[in-house]
């Protein structure tokens, strides 16, 4: 009798155990819906940024610059000189994933 309830114990944590690593392995993991821009400028002078119309940088010069939390899909990177746009401006329309992401404007 006692090696009968032993048994039976022992299959029940077995099968207890099974279910509960099935049910709590089931959930679907997130994906990441933002990413990180890089804006790799080149130019000889200052910039202003602008990300979907939305002044980031202000007076900067060539070199990298970053913006976090970009939500994925399309959007507009504009490098404007910063006195007058006819002096140097460059525009790049590109999909953000996430992760990282470079965008490179050349006013």
């Amino acid at each position: 009798m006692k090696k009968n309830v032993l048994i039976k114990g022992i299959l029940l944590l077995v099968v207890v155990s099974i279910l509960a690593i099935g049910f709590t392995g089931c959930a679907p993991m997130p994906y990441p819906t933002t990413g990180t821009v890089y804006l790799v400028v080149s130019g000889p002078y200052l910039y202003d940024l602008y990300a979907d119309d939305d002044q980031y940088f202000n007076n900067v010069y060539q070199g990298t610059h970053a913006i976090t939390n970009v939500p994925t899909g399309n959007h507009f990177f504009e490098a404007v000189h910063y006195l007058y746009w006819e002096w140097g401006y460059d525009s790049v329309y590109q999909y953000i994933h996430s992760g990282a992401n470079y965008v490179y404007l050349y006013p």
